[in-house]
């Protein structure tokens, strides 16, 4: 958990035992620049923790914008 009135962590998006999500060829991953054999949801190559950060960073900002929607007007 992340504080007193935070649930538990939501389950990974990403079933990385996928083979999709693994290649033979380390390629740079998009986020730091390091050698990877993992591929994310798109088939780039990224680093697990690196990946299912994005995806939660993109949820959370979905999420904002939802919440958000009826305030702009």
């Amino acid at each position: 958990m992340t504080g007193e009135d935070a649930g538990p962590d939501p389950p990974p998006v990403l079933d990385w035992r996928d083979a999709k999500h693994y290649s033979r060829r380390a390629l740079p991953c998009r986020y730091c620049g390091k050698p990877t054999n993992l591929r994310d949801s798109k088939g780039k190559p990224a680093h697990k923790v690196h990946a299912e950060q994005a995806l939660a960073q993109q949820a959370a900002e979905a999420a904002d914008a939802y919440q958000n929607e009826g305030r702009l007007a």
